[in-house]
């Protein structure tokens, strides 16, 4: 599964319908969404040290009015058997959650909408939580501009301004999570993993903290327990390459 493609592509708006000869059947699902509601991020600030700092970088601008009404990113593309390994039970709430942390997280202004190829005539209809992912086109549907969430390089060093101690949250992360991973509830051999990569620092964590969840607490910083997870080694490992990923599902610390 591929995500946060750049390249664009025209597609048909979804309230238009389409008829004729069968298209060929799909075999991948993608999710997209119209570039004209994307903003475009600055150059980023070489050093980060105020909090006003990184919300300069983190603040994007209006797309340009130039760019075409049809024109799409793709955020996400693959087998559909990938993604029915990730979304299980939870069917396309999974594919629902996953657009809105990606381009909407906080807010979850947007819809899901699918080109639907079963009947005669193919044509675009909103997408239930309850039911099964298919092999289509899904379009992340929302009449604002939005900011896409982005990865921040793990093995770079540090541009921004960190305040308390590994040590102390390590054990802390360690004490809370029961000396267990907090998947395989595996207790040897454990790992503090960083649900936010240290390298952002406490005034881009703040950021990225009221994007996510809300005001955060005049406490946090980077080592905040907070921002810490055990797991085993082997789940840290692709953690650390964001080959494993997690998603909120439920508050579970006020």
């Amino acid at each position: 599964m591929s995500a946060s493609a750049t390249a664009l592509q025209s597609s048909s708006h979804p309230s238009e319908t389409h008829s004729g000869a069968q298209p060929q059947r799909r075999h991948n699902l993608e999710l997209r969404i119209y570039t004209r509601h994307v903003g475009l991020y600055p150059r980023p600030r070489r050093h980060i040290r105020t909090v006003a700092q990184a919300q300069t970088t983190t603040t994007t601008m209006v797309p340009s009015d130039s760019i075409p009404r049809l024109d799409s990113t793709c955020l996400l593309s693959g087998a559909l058997d990938e993604f029915l390994l990730f979304s299980r039970q939870e069917n396309s709430q999974w594919l629902i959650d996953v657009a809105h942390d990606i381009c909407d997280p906080a807010l979850r202004r947007g819809s899901l909408e699918v080109l639907d190829e079963t009947g005669q005539t193919a044509m675009w209809r909103v997408v239930t939580p309850a039911e099964p992912l298919i092999a289509s086109v899904y379009f992340y549907i929302i009449q604002d501009v939005v900011s896409l969430s982005k990865i921040s390089a793990r093995s770079s060093r540090s541009q921004t301004e960190a305040t308390g101690y590994p040590s102390t949250m390590a054990g802390r992360v360690k004490a809370r999570d029961g000396g267990q991973c907090w998947v395989s509830r595996s207790i040897s051999p454990l790992m503090n993993s960083h649900l936010c990569p240290k390298r952002m620092g406490d005034h881009l964590l703040q950021v990225v903290y009221r994007a996510f969840v809300g005001t955060p607490p005049t406490d946090l910083s980077i080592y905040h327990e907070r921002c810490g997870i055990t797991l085993n080694r082997n789940l840290d490992a692709w953690f650390d390459t964001y080959e494993l990923g997690l998603r909120l599902v439920a508050q579970v610390q006020g």
